[in-house]
């Protein structure tokens, strides 16, 4: 029986969970962040402006405009990090549930209880470790690309791969989903989004898209189907130069494809593997990660 990660039956929507506006620390108003969106052909988009909630009723857009929020942590492990936790679909009155910001996970029990989804932002460029992440208990998703965390507005530090493959093979597997987390918008827009599968697009399909795992992250390359069948995983996509599978394994001669064109390949399971991904590069280097698959 087929098992799917991204199933070619259902639709599927574009969007970014991840952007501010002059409400926080952005340079656009949420108005014209919405039309900059709008026009690039995004379907949904949540302005998610650091510890304030964007009423979507106060801005006209052609697309669906969820409702969310950032909020910031510090905490110490084996050396001080950032916490961002992104929150989606949240009530407008998230900001006054009694002590959302005594920690990361209150913040998390906070989005929860309004009706949202909890995402952990950027952790690679936060410097978190697996430990930190795989404690927290409530998180629909994680970003495994921050567009903004990236050269040349910091250093490379927007790929979170390293740090979630870590995860995975605990066998901590999170949604990924990338966002752009645009400031400027100058050139930090409308480069990365979460493609999430679901009937009609609306906000509660979307936010149940996210709690299934029916999501992959996208610079650009479209995953037209994934699916694990009798020991293989078998990707589908958009004409890519490479295909990707990665695993807990720490070697393996089939792992990458390397053709112009490819739009199709394959990898053979082996019996200690835990957790299956794939990402997908296209001619001009932009990418596509798929939610890792859990295995056991």
């Amino acid at each position: 029986m087929k098992r799917y990660a991204i199933d070619p039956a259902l639709p599927q929507w574009k969007g970014n969970f991840h952007c501010h506006s002059t409400e926080s620390d952005g340079e656009r108003t949420p108005q014209e962040v919405a039309d900059l969106y709008s026009r690039a052909g995004y379907d949904f988009l949540a302005i998610t402006d650091h510890r304030k909630v964007v009423d979507p009723a106060s801005v006209r857009t052609g697309l669906l405009l969820i409702p969310g929020a950032e909020l910031d942590y510090f905490v110490t492990r084996r050396h001080r990090q950032a916490v961002h936790i992104v929150g989606v679909g949240v009530g407008l009155g998230l900001m006054d549930v009694p002590g959302l910001m005594d920690s990361p996970q209150q913040g998390i029990d906070a989005i929860l209880s309004t009706g949202g989804r909890a995402i952990f932002a950027h952790p690679a460029w936060s410097l978190n470790d697996p430990e930190t992440i795989e404690e927290l208990q409530g998180l629909s998703a994680v970003e495994v690309y921050n567009h903004m965390s990236d050269e040349p507005w910091n250093g490379r530090r927007g790929d979170s791969t390293e740090v979630l493959d870590l995860c995975c093979a605990h066998g901590f597997c999170l949604p990924f989903v990338a966002g752009d987390d645009a400031h400027r918008y100058d050139v930090d827009q409308c480069h990365s989004a979460l493609v999430a599968q679901a009937e009609e697009l609306t906000q509660d399909g979307i936010l149940d898209a996210l709690s299934k795992g029916r999501v992959y992250a996208t610079q650009g390359p479209v995953i037209e189907s994934m699916w694990v069948e009798d020991g293989v995983c078998t990707v589908r996509c958009s004409p890519a130069t490479q295909i990707l599978f990665n695993t807990n394994a720490f070697y393996s001669r089939e792992r990458v494809v390397c053709r112009r064109g490819v739009t199709e390949a394959s990898y053979t399971l082996r019996d200690h593997e835990n957790f299956i991904r794939v990402e997908v590069t296209d001619v001009w280097g932009r990418r596509a990660w798929s939610s890792p698959m859990a295995l056991k």
